[in-house]
């Protein structure tokens, strides 16, 4: 396998792993802040951009990139990806965790969800997917936030799109991010 084709391959985990395909700047926006919760690091729209070829720019890219990239899939760095991204035989991996799909729920169902240590949040469906967080213990949301979400899947972090406190603008919030959720329950 080529240099080029371990491009390819990673940016098919990255955008496998954010559940979003790199096609609309909102896109490569959306993956910087992806990045930033997962890795901590940042990385440019402008060189996610260029790395996915939705502008045209340098011809190499840089290895503290591509360990970034790396990592925000799941590697320690680039050299991990390029030595152990086919030891498990597949690129995608079954998530077999308790799931529960917004579309399953009515509007004004509730939830509680927790993450380690001791996260416990109850939310309230307000319909599409949209939520609101009616009490938290032990974490940074708090009563009267809201956000949108595509699934609740236990072991695995939760990825709050349109996250908006008060009249701040929306952002992306992660939760659970070292173990993932430990529990979803309707309550």
């Amino acid at each position: 396998m080529t240099a080029d084709d371990d491009i390819l391959t990673l940016r098919a985990m990255v955008e496998d792993s954010v559940a979003r395909k790199m096609k609309t700047p909102a896109d490569f926006q959306f993956l910087t802040g992806v990045i930033q919760e997962r890795c901590k690091e940042t990385l440019g729209v402008t060189t996610l951009k260029r790395l996915w070829g939705y502008v045209d720019g340098y011809d190499t890219t840089r290895y503290s990139t591509l360990s970034i990239l790396a990592r925000c899939v799941g590697f320690r760095d680039w050299d991990d990806f390029c030595e152990n991204r086919d030891r498990s035989g597949e690129s995608s991996n079954m998530i077999v965790g308790h799931a529960v799909n917004p579309a399953d729920l009515a509007v004004g169902d509730c939830l509680i969800i927790s993450w380690a240590p001791d996260r416990r949040v109850r939310i309230e469906h307000l319909g599409n997917g949209g939520f609101e967080v009616l009490q938290s213990e032990n974490s940074k949301l708090k009563t009267g936030d809201t956000f949108h979400t595509s699934c609740f899947i236990i072991g695995e972090p939760l990825y709050l799109d349109n996250f908006v406190r008060g009249t701040n603008p929306p952002t992306l919030f992660v939760v659970g991010n070292k173990g993932g959720l430990t529990e979803v329950r309707k309550g």
